[in-house]
């Protein structure tokens, strides 16, 4: 046991924390750095950054044992911190920074709620769980990178207030045309159809469908013309059985789009979020860990203890051939102009870096069929391949009540970390 400022707490292991001194070009998520007479800028950006990690002691998951996700929900947390920094963005700005001694924003509080571990916020861990279970994953398994993009793109259709359109980008192609129409709210059987035209007319609303706007309770403006907040993820597997080393100037081109919310990867079996990057042949990724048990967050507080959502800790650096090959990348943009902008700099900075890491198209190739009702396939606790197709968004059932005891099937726990 360790005693911090963010309280008591337990490292499952750690790894990659040692303090070495960081020098020459660094971007952290669009963001540049010239170390290390930028080290205090970047110090205060790293800090700001919402650290999800494991969490104890919360009300077991339904009917099974589970009152942690030590072991088995690294994945999950990490997922939850690409997502929260695209709401940081979103609602409280870019150049938003947190400062130790809290924060009293209201909005920074509602953010942080979205993520506690009770069963009715958004994106808890609970939540988390029951869409694994839809996609062939018990509690207890843990999660690949493209399970965790799936699962977020569900969960955001819940969440009236941020009203995002998730896409993922499957068989590590982009449509631009079908992209910008899910912005514009439109369902998938129109989407397929229509064109794609940079700047072009405003998003007119689909007859007889509900937007998934907020309400004016939630602050935020309900238009017929809604272009919606952008999160895309293209789920990404850079090699067979390790990382090559080919794609790394591909890879690291990513952290320097001002749009980029990082990437959901890591060592086989153990995930992190990756925030940036050095420059250079051997420059190394900073990440975040989730492996890290803090006590869950008592519900009932009027203020969330948000001292034990930042690191302060050293800064953790990993070389690029540690990578496991599977991952996920992920954007975030919050107008029609900037996912624009998204695509230009893809195919401009990240595609011209090497070998290409994945596909752009205007519209969809008349001989590529369309992925838009596939269901997934069942996948074995030991197949982390994470391979499965994209889901369909129709039939969205209501958030189910996580204290039945039925709700989940239950598999033996799952060893440490």
């Amino acid at each position: 046991m360790a005693d911090s400022m963010c309280g008591t707490y337990e490292v499952v292991y750690h790894q990659g924390a040692e303090e070495v001194e960081i020098k020459g070009e660094v971007w952290l998520l669009g963001q540049y750095y010239n170390m290390p007479s930028d080290f205090k800028r970047m110090e205060s950006h790293k800090a700001s950054l919402i650290w999800c990690t494991y969490r104890k002691n919360f009300r077991a998951i339904g009917g099974t044992p589970y009152t942690s996700d030590s072991g088995w929900g690294c994945t999950m947390r990490c997922g939850q911190m690409l997502l929260a920094e695209a709401l940081t963005r979103l609602h409280l700005g870019n150049e938003w920074r947190w400062k130790s001694g809290g924060c009293s924003d209201r909005r920074y509080h509602r953010l942080l709620r979205m993520f506690l571990d009770k069963p009715d916020s958004v994106y808890a861990l609970q939540q988390i769980a029951q869409f694994g279970v839809d996609l062939h994953r018990k509690v207890g398994e843990w999660f690949g990178p493209n399970n965790m993009c799936q699962v977020i793109k569900k969960l955001a259709l819940y969440d009236g207030w941020s009203n995002l359109a998730v896409h993922v980008s499957m068989d590590m192609t982009i449509i631009e045309s079908e992209i910008f129409d899910l912005c514009c709210g439109k369902s998938p059987a129109a989407a397929k159809a229509s064109s794609f035209v940079p700047g072009g007319p405003k998003c007119a609303s689909v007859a007889g469908e509900s937007s998934g706007a907020a309400t004016a309770d939630d602050g935020v403006s309900v238009r017929e013309d809604e272009f919606k907040p952008l999160l895309l993820f293209i789920p990404l597997r850079l090699g067979l059985e390790t990382f090559e080393k080919k794609y790394t100037d591909c890879l690291k081109a990513c952290f320097m789009i001002p749009q980029s919310v990082g990437v959901i990867g890591g060592r086989p079996r153990n995930a992190y979020w990756f925030y940036g990057c050095q420059s250079g042949e051997n420059g190394k990724l900073f990440y975040l860990d989730p492996h890290t048990v803090q006590m869950s967050i008592d519900p009932t507080m009027e203020q969330v203890p948000d001292e034990t959502y930042h690191y302060m800790g050293p800064t953790r650096l990993m070389a690029m051939y540690e990578l496991e090959p599977s991952m996920a990348v992920g954007f975030f943009c919050t107008s029609r102009e900037e996912v624009a902008d998204l695509f230009v700099q893809l195919r401009e900075n990240v595609l011209r870096a090497g070998p290409g890491i994945f596909e752009i198209f205007k519209t969809r190739p008349r001989n590529m069929p369309a992925v838009l009702d596939a269901a997934p396939h069942a996948t074995s606790p030991d197949d982390d391949t994470d391979s499965f197709h994209d889901l369909a968004d129709e039939s969205l059932p209501p958030l189910r009540d996580l204290e039945q005891e039925d709700d989940f099937e239950i598999i033996e726990f799952a060893e440490g970390v």
